[in-house]
């Protein structure tokens, strides 16, 4: 049986089993498209199929999109990575976060990972709220020091300093800088009312989890980048495609020399990364390769098991989508198998 066939089974028969209820899978291979798979349906309700057209919600896959337009902008030379916050946002320096620098933002090292405790939940999908919110906060930890994982603020922070620095909202950037130029429409943050009904719909077990809120229009219409992307697995994996060699059909988004620096672990010499610990970064990039070579592999994967990733060794890039939240998370039994499909090293993310 052929790789393509082989990957279409292990999502139908995820599908089949009850382990997943809808999913997408794009692969390219350097730089084209080896496969474009769905299987599945966009709801517990099992009345409508996923198409490669679908749109899913896919939490911190989002995060790897807005930083790939931080090192387009840092490329040219819009935003410097040793440059402090405040030379683009002067509002942030207030509370002692005066020192902060891009790369620490990038690397989770911030000191700024969680909203202040008095913060209304729905506010962080709101664009000038949330902003203003981390302006006017006292750093949590040190600056520059342990990596603390910004789930909720990593989005904001950095979609607000490609603003500030362009004049430009950071939709617009978006689309000039990555998504017109592969060709891409179908991401959004910030997803439109009439996009909504073709957007498939978040299951799980336990009628309490939490990433059930993300069915709200509320939320995946309001805007943080952190965690509220729609966007099908073909326009992630193009993404990744075009940020190693020979890049999409030809087209890079960034340079070799971007990308390497950007996959290289940032963590301080007393932080070092704990057995089993995911949460490997760079700058902006999370890493995952193998333990020899963590920059070897590199993206982000969200909360439900979707995950986007380039890898530079194989010249594979993956876009997957799913909307079953799986209490095994973040060890997810068909991105597993895909893996060893694909012949590639597992990712726990």
């Amino acid at each position: 049986m052929d790789t393509v066939k082989q990957l279409q089974n292990a999502l139908d028969r995820a599908v089949e089993s009850g382990e997943e209820v809808g999913c997408q899978l794009a692969v390219y291979k350097d730089g084209e498209l080896f496969c474009s798979l769905c299987s599945g349906f966009t709801s517990g309700e099992r009345d409508r199929k996923v198409s490669g057209e679908t749109l899913f919600p896919v939490f911190s896959v989002g995060k790897g999109i807005v930083t790939t337009l931080i090192h387009i902008l840092c490329e040219q030379g819009k935003i410097g990575y040793d440059a402090p916050a405040t030379l683009y946002w002067p509002e942030y320096g207030c509370g002692g976060k005066a020192g902060t620098r891009i790369w620490h933002i990038l690397s989770h090292r911030a000191g700024l990972y969680d909203f202040p405790d008095d913060f209304a939940p729905d506010d962080k999908f709101d664009r000038v709220r949330s902003s203003l919110a981390l302006a006017g906060m006292k750093p949590l930890d040190t600056i520059g020091g342990k990596h603390h994982y910004h789930a909720q603020t990593y989005g904001v922070l950095t979609g607000r300093i490609a603003e500030l620095a362009t004049g430009k909202p950071l939709n617009s950037l978006l689309k000039e800088y990555i998504f017109d130029v592969l060709g891409i429409d179908a991401v959004f943050f910030g997803l439109p009312a009439d996009r909504f009904p073709e957007c498939a719909r978040i299951v799980a077990d336990d009628p309490g989890a939490w990433q059930l809120e993300y069915n709200s229009m509320k939320i995946l219409g309001g805007f943080n980048p952190s965690s509220n992307g729609c966007m099908n697995a073909l326009s992630i994996a193009r993404i990744y495609a075009s940020l190693i060699a020979p890049g999409l059909h030809g087209q890079r988004l960034l340079k070799d020399e971007t990308v390497d620096n950007a996959t290289v672990l940032k963590r301080a010499p007393e932080d070092p990364v704990m057995p089993g610990e995911w949460a490997k970064f760079g700058l902006g990039y999370a890493l995952c390769g193998p333990e020899d070579d963590l920059g070897r592999i590199f993206g982000h994967g969200g909360a439900c098991g979707s995950e986007g990733f380039a890898d530079k060794k194989s010249g594979l890039a993956v876009g997957f989508t799913k909307n079953r939240a799986s209490k095994s998370h973040p060890n997810h039994p068909l991105r597993n198998q895909i893996s060893r499909i694909l012949g590639i090293p597992e990712r726990i993310w």
